[in-house]
């Protein structure tokens, strides 16, 4: 969906443009990119059996929810970073890693 930016037009004290004025364009839409913090809670959101670990299947999950294309790449590739013990889950430990990871895929809030 594409965003129309709302145009201000200044106005003198009569009512009309001010001669020679410029006008601002301000975005309807901003953007703003996740800090690790809140990619840490929207992650432990995912801990599906409350086990304290995400499984593949609830990293998938996470990921969705971010918003990502291929949620389950994004899943593979973040075990594959993340998964020091190579359990096949993010435990505690690797939890850092797994933020720093999507972190820098540059999630943001729309």
């Amino acid at each position: 969906m594409l965003h129309r930016p709302i145009i201000i037009r200044p106005k003198n004290v009569a009512g009309g443009c001010l001669a020679g004025g410029s006008y601002t364009e301000v975005p309807r839409h901003v953007t703003l990119p996740y800090d690790e913090a809140q990619l840490k809670g929207m992650f432990k959101r995912f801990d599906a059996n409350g086990d304290g670990r995400l499984s593949k299947e609830e990293l998938r999950d996470a990921f969705k929810s971010l918003g990502s294309r291929a949620p389950g790449f994004r899943a593979f590739m973040a075990l594959f970073r993340a998964d020091r013990n190579r359990d096949g889950q993010i435990n505690d430990d690797e939890f850092d890693i797994l933020v720093k990871y999507a972190s820098k895929i540059g999630y943001s809030i729309k």
